[in-house]
């Protein structure tokens, strides 16, 4: 086996890069041959995934955040090559759908002797129209503004970063007049939050408990517009996935759903914003089309 490890350096607030040496000596210590390379720009990991591809890696790693994984993940779809995680950013949701441990001796013990498996990817197709894929979430709502108030915050970080954007979302977020349509399901309202989930979390929050991401589909959660002093609660049954006895929160499994909103909202695949704001989408579930250690 010979793993390509991608470092994020500037994951989790630069503190990634201080991981180099000891990603490096865990590998060496059980006997893998490796190749680690860093990351220089937002994108560079993919391309640093394709030529890893190229050159005939058997594992692509990527180490930092659910932003690296994304990256790099981009560039192993629908091929042999599986993407293993070392999960040292300040965002690892698709890491714990994964099973994969934060502790880096752990997540290396892993990576050298977990198993492949092939888990489904999220497809969304806005007005552009590009094609963009998820791994873990995608969210256009609340959860967009709350993680574009997380990047352009320059001292908290982790969990805490995005607990703290979202209580300050939840005093200033509007709501939005939705349309969803989705096989057995449809909806039209005002929300203030729509996440599709590939895995249970995002965040830190605990949006599809049990969310699996090699069933087939995704789950989505429509939240219906709230007072505030209504949606402290459920921002936190939201955090720790106890949300189903509030009749506003609704979770279905969907393999395909389009959705219109009347005014562009900010929208993340995995915590990374879109360049633009989206009224209207098409989300689909792709079974199988990653394989990954885990």
């Amino acid at each position: 086996m010979r793993i390509a490890v991608i470092l994020n350096p500037v994951a989790d607030r630069g503190r990634a890069a201080e991981k180099a040496e000891a990603i490096s000596q865990g590998l060496r210590a059980r006997g893998v041959s490796f190749s680690l390379f860093r990351t220089e720009a937002p994108g560079h990991a993919t391309e640093l995934a394709l030529k890893a591809r190229k050159e005939g890696f058997s594992v692509v790693a990527a180490a930092g955040g659910d932003g690296t994984v994304n990256e790099v993940a981009q560039a192993l779809m629908d091929t042999e090559i599986a993407l293993g995680v070392l999960p040292i950013g300040s965002g690892n949701d698709f890491s714990k759908a994964l099973g994969i441990p934060k502790a880096l001796p752990q997540a290396l013990e892993v990576l050298c002797r977990g198993t492949v498996k092939k888990v489904d990817v999220g497809k969304v197709i806005t007005e552009d129209p590009q094609e963009r894929f998820f791994f873990n979430c995608f969210g256009a709502g609340i959860d967009g503004q709350i993680a574009l108030d997380y990047k352009r915050m320059r001292f908290l970080r982790g969990e805490l970063g995005y607990l703290w954007a979202a209580v300050l979302e939840v005093f200033r977020f509007r709501g939005v007049q939705a349309r969803v349509e989705a096989e057995g399901f449809s909806y039209e309202g005002r929300v203030v939050l729509l996440p599709l989930q590939n895995g249970p979390f995002a965040g830190g929050f605990q949006l599809a408990p049990g969310a699996r991401p090699d069933d087939g589909f995704l789950d989505m959660v429509v939240v219906d517009d709230l007072s505030i002093l209504r949606r402290i609660p459920v921002l936190k049954s939201l955090r720790d996935g106890t949300y189903s006895r509030f009749s506003e929160v609704r979770r279905v499994r969907v393999k395909r759903v389009r959705i219109e909103l009347e005014r562009p909202l900010p929208a993340h695949l995995d915590g990374e914003i879109l360049p633009e704001g989206v009224t209207r989408l098409q989300v689909e579930a792709i079974p199988g089309a990653l394989k990954v250690v885990a």
